[in-house]
């Protein structure tokens, strides 16, 4: 039958240890200048200080997911509108645990308040290349700034390492990266027939019709643990931009899929879909290999891509 995600089970263990790191950092100690850690972005050169007791992230996905795992001293954050998503969040935990710590959000997502940012006072300011290029000399005025990429220009393995080098945690950084590298060989060893018989697809479903894209986050896993794509995940995947459907073509993009995950953000969109004769017309809806994950695995960096595995087994568990 199809399943309704609410907490992978699989995923607490690691949640767990991230929480654990949350308001008590071990920095390593780097060689540099004395007067910090001076790393090379795609903005330009910037100094963190090394002793970081503050920071700001202003994207809210993968600059967030970045300071969270690593254990720094998040203060101020952007939020989302109440009740917009009704899945929990990959970040959900960790981010209550740093909100119990004195972290608070500072302004709506995509709606960047400068003047809340100055007020945090933070040592350092990480977030998207793209959201602080157009603001980066008043930024850089409040603390200095690491930009980093997004899944269309960086993976979020480059960019935790970057961060890492920046904050002198490049110890809890490897060892994130390996935690993830373990994962994926676990399921691609222990449901490897299911990813070699099985076609399958990650679809975004809203009012405007369907789409698979290549480069999201949960895309990226799937094709780390080697899932069989449908033809229209390869086709994203060969061509590396993402493939779009009407309304009335869900069954022509995705009706050789044979296990799906659908990504929807709202709830009465979902509500809608399920009842959709077109949703009941696909394979894989009528065998249950269904789960439903939304935005929040778009894009993130080692607690999305951990929680995007979850996913991936809760769907390889229908089949």
């Amino acid at each position: 039958m199809t399943t309704f995600l609410s907490r992978p089970l699989v995923h607490f263990a690691a949640v767990v240890v991230v929480v654990a790191f949350a308001g008590c950092s071990t920095f390593d100690s780097r060689e540099g200048e004395s007067g910090g850690r001076t790393v090379a972005t795609v903005l330009g050169v910037v100094t963190v200080p090394r002793e970081i007791e503050s920071v700001v992230v202003i994207e809210g996905r993968r600059d967030l997911d970045i300071v969270l795992s690593l254990g720094l001293p998040l203060v101020g954050h952007p939020y989302d509108e109440e009740g917009s998503l009704d899945l929990p969040s990959p970040l959900e935990e960790p981010l209550a645990a740093a909100s119990d710590a004195g972290a608070e959000g500072l302004f709506l997502a995509d709606e960047i308040d400068v003047e809340a940012i100055a007020v945090a006072a933070p040592s350092v300011i990480i977030s998207r290349a793209e959201d602080v290029e157009p603001l980066l000399d008043e930024l850089s005025a409040i603390a200095p700034v690491v930009a980093i990429g997004d899944q269309d220009t960086s993976t979020w393995q480059e960019d935790l390492a970057l961060v890492a080098e920046a904050t002198g945690t490049q110890a809890r950084a490897a060892e994130l990266v390996a935690a993830y590298d373990a994962r994926v060989a676990d399921i691609a060893t222990r449901y490897a027939t299911q990813l070699a018989e099985t076609t399958i697809a990650p679809v975004g479903i809203d009012s405007e019709g369907s789409q698979v894209r290549p480069s999201r986050l949960l895309s990226t896993a799937l094709r780390d643990v080697g899932a069989t794509p449908s033809a229209a995940f390869q086709q994203a995947i060969d061509t590396g931009e993402g493939v779009e459907y009407g309304p009335e073509q869900l069954v022509a993009g995705f009706g050789d899929a044979e296990a799906v995950i659908a990504l929807v953000n709202e709830p009465d969109v979902w509500a809608s879909t399920q009842t959709s004769p077109l949703w009941l017309q696909l394979p894989a809806v009528a065998e249950g290999n269904v789960v439903r994950s939304d935005k929040r695995t778009h894009e993130g960096a080692a607690l999305t891509a951990m929680w995007s595995l979850d996913v991936i087994e809760d769907l390889l568990q229908t089949l």
